[in-house]
């Protein structure tokens, strides 16, 4: 008799259950390892490019569009370094963020970030999910929470399957996006009458850059070396520079092209949101529901795939990590994340964006530093699963004063100098060189040994 699970039914089953990612926090192997500067950089362009990217045109929109695209371009010279180093990192020691920050802030303070981050994430989730889910209630006259969930479903499921099936869907969805929102953008420019929209106030620099930075790539530096961990080895030396710039530039190029649709549809129609003309579109308006549903699950892979990672981060400090464990964290956030969404996390979003930058920003740049003055670039990846033997193995004073003094800065900074912080310089971005330069000072010494690959036991 035959044996019921040699049938072609389990035997597919069985691939799918193996394509499913389970490398969680360890590092990724080599043979894995392959993602080039190209596919990294259309990675980070859709990840960018959500529906929600246009709101940048409404929150800088009294500014105008010659002052938003320089504040754009401003925002993009202030923050490539920070986010080629971060990306170069994952390159360098093929592992996430959170577990490099073992080394930096302690056992117990990465674990608290990850806890923080895996919630930041979340909420990114859910607007980009709310965003959605509010213009396909438009487009196929719907009401309640349906779509939401649609949408929410199709981006876990998608993120079962992990970077590798993520860089596919990413690669070989790209023009259909491009097509549909360039869809949208004929049907807003031939169907209203546009004029490029003036400043209706003084420029105030030091606003719009922080807003810039908080909403793209400041937001997304930490989670940079969660994709380029699975890059082709720095060792390899094959076009360092090109991999050092492709995230930011994919980042920035999104914002400012949808920032331009966003600042057009808003002096237009008096909405930013230029995928609910898909309503009035004859035969176009499917597109535009498709291109808004591509739009949301790129850049909520991008949020929920991060955001598994972080949790698990957080219970690798607990207890040692199983196989199964990064599906069934996928699953768990992504349906939470959702929720969020029905309940409403749209309408706090101002102020969602400015803890972001308060928090994100000094956190990294305290990273960066002790990667590369503290660190020496040289801790091996088996290091940072060593069981902590010193106090600062479980917690690092250091880091941990720079941070709280920078996000201090960044909370109260502007009220010891009002105008300079809000028509010249970002806030955050000074909180987090306050960090930078605080934790420097403290721990940068010349040193002939890096004493922090030194530990023997493993967890």
């Amino acid at each position: 008799m035959k044996n019921p699970a040699d049938s072609p039914n389990n035997g597919l089953f069985q691939k799918t259950l193996n394509e499913i990612e389970t490398v969680g926090v360890l590092p990724v192997p080599d043979a894995e390892r392959t993602m080039t500067s190209g596919k990294l950089m259309i990675v980070w362009l859709m990840a960018s490019a959500s529906a929600m990217t246009p709101l940048i045109g409404l929150l800088l929109f009294h500014f105008g569009m010659t002052d938003m695209i320089l504040a754009i371009l401003v925002s993009w010279l202030i923050s490539f370094i920070p986010a080629g180093l971060f990306s170069e990192m994952g390159r360098e020691v093929p592992l996430t963020g959170l577990i490099v920050a073992r080394k930096t802030y302690g056992r117990v303070g990465a674990f608290l970030f990850a806890v923080l981050f895996t919630f930041v994430n979340m909420g990114w989730f859910g607007l980009n999910t709310a965003v959605a889910g509010e213009v396909l209630n438009a487009i196929f006259h719907a009401t309640g929470s349906f779509w939401f969930w649609v949408i929410g479903a199709a981006q876990v499921i998608l993120v079962l399957f992990g970077m590798k099936w993520l860089e596919y869907f990413y690669r070989y969805t790209s023009v259909l996006l491009l097509l549909c929102y360039g869809a949208l953008t004929w049907y807003l420019f031939t169907h209203f009458h546009i004029t490029t929209p003036h400043a209706t106030t003084a420029m105030q620099w030091g606003t719009a850059i922080s807003t810039v930075v908080s909403f793209s790539i400041l937001a997304w530096t930490y989670k940079l070396s969660t994709v380029s961990r699975f890059c082709v080895p720095k060792s390899s030396n094959t076009g360092n520079a090109r991999y050092f710039l492709a995230p930011s530039i994919g980042i920035m190029l999104a914002v400012l092209l949808m920032g331009i649709v966003g600042m057009d549809a808003q002096q237009a129609t008096g909405n930013w949101n230029v995928a609910l003309l898909g309503p009035h579109i004859p035969v176009w308006g499917l597109a535009a529901a498709l291109g808004v549903a591509l739009a949301i699950i790129h850049t909520n892979a991008m949020n929920l795939y991060p955001s598994t990672v972080d949790l698990l981060v957080a219970l690798n400090t607990l207890r040692k990590s199983t196989r199964w464990e990064q599906p069934v964290a996928t699953i768990i956030l992504g349906i939470l994340s959702t929720v969020l969404a029905v309940l409403g996390i749209l309408n706090h979003v101002s102020n969602f964006l400015d803890a972001i930058g308060d928090v994100i920003v000094p956190f990294t740049f305290i990273m960066l530093v002790d990667w590369l003055w503290v660190q020496r670039r040289r801790t091996p990846a088996e290091a940072f699963f060593t069981h902590p033997e010193k106090p600062e193995d479980w917690m690092n004073w250091p880091s941990i004063v720079a941070f709280a003094a920078g996000l201090a800065f960044s909370l109260w900074g502007a009220r010891l100098a009002p105008d300079l912080f809000v028509t010249v310089l970002p806030l955050p971005v000074v909180g987090g060189l306050v960090s930078a330069v605080i934790y420097a000072l403290w721990r940068v010494r010349p040193s002939r040994v890096n004493p922090v690959t030194q530990g023997k036991k493993a967890v």
